[in-house]
């Protein structure tokens, strides 16, 4: 049993519990109808989120729980809970927060006839796809509680905070950044292989998802390092496939001035030759 220190609104309070620990805690309706001092028991509820209030981001929390409406929070947990049981993933906390405020803003552009175009709606519908559809069906949730009409664009920035939030807090990715890179690598491979690839294919689906990960590793400077081995068996055997994946690497150094070990190149040759074979 925990006690209410504050009520934020209808879906945050603030509460001491047992052990006088502080903490703010999230829940549709957790907070309705209740006051100050009243006890509370949060086990016996669903919430979705549970954090202490000596976390190092609780002021900027809290100062963007009071400039943003209830409803806009209630329909942000929906929207959260609805993309983690289809993304099957486990968002990090800042979500909830970050996505609040994104549509908060989103709602005032619109009353005020404001359109922001997102330049990345392709590779984010080609490169993120599940993200996109998740972010698809949150905008629909969105414009049928307000009544609204927000363009297929802000799908695309609602799966900019979905893909974001799978990533650590001190996490170096930058979605927006993480896409356009993608979209850079595949369409500098698809040029230097000069023919038709079905985008269907296996091994197309299975590059793309390899080009996604390489450029979430270079990012978070994960790169793969412990397999020489491969790469002095695939310098030998695949010339043509090795000479496009070092065009990737000179793309890398000239735009980030960071280089790529040759066992990344090994890999990238890999799934390179794979789409040649088809």
């Amino acid at each position: 049993m925990a006690i209410i220190k504050k009520v934020l609104n209808s879906s945050v309070v603030m509460i001491e519990d047992e052990n006088q620990k502080d903490y703010i805690v999230l829940g549709k309706g957790i907070g309705y109808g209740k006051k100050r001092n009243e006890n509370i028991d949060i086990d016996s509820r669903e919430y979705q989120l549970y954090l202490p209030l000596n976390h190092p981001k609780t002021k900027q929390i809290i100062d963007l729980l009071y400039s943003i409406s209830p409803a806009v929070f209630e329909v942000t947990t929906e929207i959260i809970e609805m993309a983690r049981k289809e993304l099957r993933v486990k968002f990090n906390d800042s979500l909830y927060f970050t996505l609040s405020d994104h549509l908060n803003f989103a709602l005032e552009r619109y009353k005020e006839n404001l359109v922001v175009k997102n330049r990345l709606l392709w590779e984010i519908k080609n490169f993120y796809e599940a993200e996109y559809e998740a972010g698809y069906k949150a905008l629909e949730i969105f414009n049928k509680k307000f009544n609204v009409e927000l363009p297929e664009d802000e799908a695309v920035n609602i799966a900019f905070h979905f893909v974001n939030a799978q990533f650590p807090e001190d996490s170096k990715q930058d979605s927006a950044k993480t896409a356009k890179l993608i979209g850079e690598i595949v369409n500098l491979v698809m040029y230097s292989l000069s023919k038709q690839i079905d985008k269907k294919s296996i091994h197309y689906v299975r590059f793309l998802t390899h080009i996604r990960f390489f450029v979430e590793r270079y990012f978070d400077d994960k790169m793969i390092d412990d397999n020489y081995g491969l790469y002095l068996t695939i310098h030998d055997k695949c010339k043509k496939e090795e000479e496009i994946a070092n065009k990737i690497r000179t793309l890398l150094i000239k735009k980030y001035q960071k280089d790529i070990p040759n066992e990344e190149i090994a890999f990238l040759t890999i799934h390179i030759n794979r789409l040649n074979r088809e």
